[in-house]
């Protein structure tokens, strides 16, 4: 069995949903929490993004989850 660990905050996740309790995003995985956390921190920035753009939104995340990962905390 594959040990899968959160690659911003290093906690161990122990029961692997993806989707659920672990999310892949840009090759990098990340846990509930952590999720939440980014959705947190993106919501008022998409909010003010007028006309919406899918690629601007994917590269927002990569480099959110990158500056995250960088700092191994939100």
């Amino acid at each position: 069995m594959k040990k899968l660990t959160c690659d911003v905050c290093h906690k161990d996740i122990t029961t692997a949903v993806n989707g659920r309790t672990y999310y892949h995003v840009a090759h990098i995985d990340i846990c509930e929490d952590c999720h939440d956390k980014m959705e947190a921190e993106l919501k008022p920035v998409i909010r003010t993004k007028q006309p919406f753009s899918y690629e601007w939104y994917e590269r927002l995340e990569r480099d959110t989850l990158a500056k995250a990962v960088a700092r191994g905390r939100w």
